[in-house]
C-alpha cells in the first residue's frame, strides 16, 4: 500500500465526529508533524457539548511569507453505514471510509506534500493549518484567526483549503447562516385541553420561512449565475423532539440554513427572519460563517493556480469551507481530491488516483511558492 493509502486509512480509523473530542487525532497528526515540523502550536477550547478540541498551526521552514495548506479534522456522523466506517477500505480506485472524501484524505495528501518539502531542504515557511468544528461552527479555524502566533508571525501570501473540488481550482464559494427559532409549550394528553402547543406559535414562523423559500429560489434578483444552482439555498428543518400525535408539543425548533454569495446582501433577509420571529413571538438565535469567499480570476493566486493546476478558468462552488473564516488572515482558494457528491454520505468515498495526484499537487504549489 502506497503512503498517502496507508496514512488515510490511519487518519480515517481515529474517530474524530464532530460531537466528540477530536484530541486523539490531533495528537497523530501532531506526531506525524514531530519528525519534520519546526514548530508546533496548538490551540485548545472546549466546545458547546463539553468536548475538548485541538486546533493545529504548524511550521516547515524559516521566515515569513510562503504558503499555508489547509485541512479540517472533523467529520459529520457516520450513520446509516452497513459496516464500520472507521476501517477503511479500497475497491479498484476508491478508498471508503468515514471522512474518506471529506477529508482526511485530504489532509493526508498535505502531510506527505509538506514532509516531503521538509525531505528537500525547506527555504520559505510552509504553514499548516489544521482546524476542528468545520462541519458543525468554525469555532477551529476561528479560534485559529483569533489566536495563532504563529500564524500572525509567518503571514503567509497564500493559502489553499484541501476541500474536494476534483482538484479543480476554486476562486468562489457560499457562506451560511444558520438560523434557530424555538417556541416552548407544556405538554399534556392532548384530549385533557391542558396542554400549550408549542407548533401554534411556530406555524405563523414557518409560514413566513415558507414565503422566503419561494422568493428566494423563483426571484432571480437574488441569482448568481456563476453558482450552479444560481439561488440562495434556504433549507428548513422542524423538530419536535419526537413528540407523540397524542401529546400537546412541549417544544418546537425550527432551523433555517441560508447559503448565499457575495452578490447578494444578506441583511434583508436576516431582518425579515428577525421580525418574523417577533411577531411569532418565538426565540431566535443564528450564526454565520463569515463572509463569502471570493478572489477575483485575475489574481495573482488564481493565474498561479491555474498555471500550476493547467486549468483553464477558475470554478464556482455552493458549499462553504473555513475560508470564509481563513481569509481574514490570508488569501484563500480551494483544491482539493474527491467529488463533493461523495462527502456526507454512506459509504463515502475518495479516488485514490487523485489522492496521489494531490501530493505531487501540493508539492508543485509549495516549490512555486515557498522555494
Amino acid at each position: 500500500m502506497h503512503e498517502i493509502e496507508t496514512l488515510a486509512t490511519r487518519l480515517i480509523s481515529i474517530d474524530s465526529q464532530s460531537h466528540v473530542s477530536n484530541v486523539p487525532l490531533a495528537e497523530f497528526v501532531s506526531g506525524y508533524l514531530d519528525s519534520f515540523a519546526d514548530e508546533i502550536e496548538r490551540i485548545e477550547y472546549t466546545d458547546a457539548g463539553g468536548n475538548r478540541k485541538v486546533s493545529l498551526v504548524a511550521r516547515v521552514g524559516e521566515g515569513s511569507g510562503g504558503l499555508a495548506l489547509s485541512a479540517h479534522m472533523d467529520t459529520v456522523p457516520g450513520l446509516g453505514w452497513g459496516r464500520d466506517p472507521f476501517e477503511a477500505w479500497v475497491e479498484d480506485d476508491r478508498m471508503y471510509g468515514l471522512g474518506a472524501v471529506d477529508m482526511k484524505g485530504a489532509l493526508a495528501a498535505t502531510l506527505i506534500a509538506a514532509k516531503d518539502y521538509a525531505g528537500i531542504g525547506a527555504q520559505r515557511p510552509l504553514t499548516l493549518v489544521y482546524t476542528t468544528d468545520e462541519e458543525t461552527d468554525t469555532q477551529g479555524a476561528r479560534r485559529i484567526v483569533d489566536q495563532s502566533e504563529v500564524l500572525r508571525s509567518i503571514a503567509p501570501r497564500f493559502c489553499i483549503i484541501a476541500e474536494p473540488t476534483n482538484l479543480q481550482v476554486v476562486n468562489a464559494h457560499k457562506a451560511a447562516i444558520t438560523f434557530s427559532a424555538t417556541a416552548r409549550g407544556r405538554a399534556a394528553h392532548s384530549s385533557s385541553g391542558k396542554g400549550v402547543n408549542a407548533n401554534i406559535a411556530m406555524i405563523p414562523f414557518i409560514h413566513e420561512m415558507g414565503q422566503l423559500y419561494e422568493e428566494l429560489v423563483e426571484d432571480e434578483a437574488y441569482w448568481d449565475p456563476d453558482f450552479d444552482p444560481p439561488f440562495p439555498d434556504w433549507n428548513i428543518t422542524i423538530d419536535n423532539y419526537g413528540a407523540a400525535a397524542n401529546v400537546t408539543v412541549p417544544l418546537s425548533t425550527c432551523r433555517v440554513n441560508f447559503r448565499y454569495t457575495r452578490t447578494l446582501d444578506p441583511a434583508p433577509v436576516m431582518a425579515r427572519v428577525r421580525d418574523a420571529a417577533e411577531k411569532a413571538r418565538v426565540e431566535l438565535e443564528s450564526w454565520s460563517s463569515g463572509p463569502p469567499l471570493y478572489l477575483p480570476p485575475d489574481s495573482e493566486f488564481v493565474q498561479l493556480a491555474l498555471e500550476v493546476t493547467g486549468e483553464q478558468t477558475p470554478i464556482s462552488v455552493p458549499y462553504r469551507t473555513d475560508g470564509c473564516m481563513l481569509a481574514e488572515a490570508v488569501p484563500c482558494i480551494v483544491i482539493g481530491p474527491g467529488d463533493l457528491r461523495q462527502a456526507h454520505t454512506v459509504n463515502e468515498w475518495v479516488s485514490v488516483e487523485q489522492l496521489h495526484r494531490s501530493v505531487d499537487l501540493y508539492l508543485k504549489f509549495i516549490q512555486a511558492v515557498c522555494r
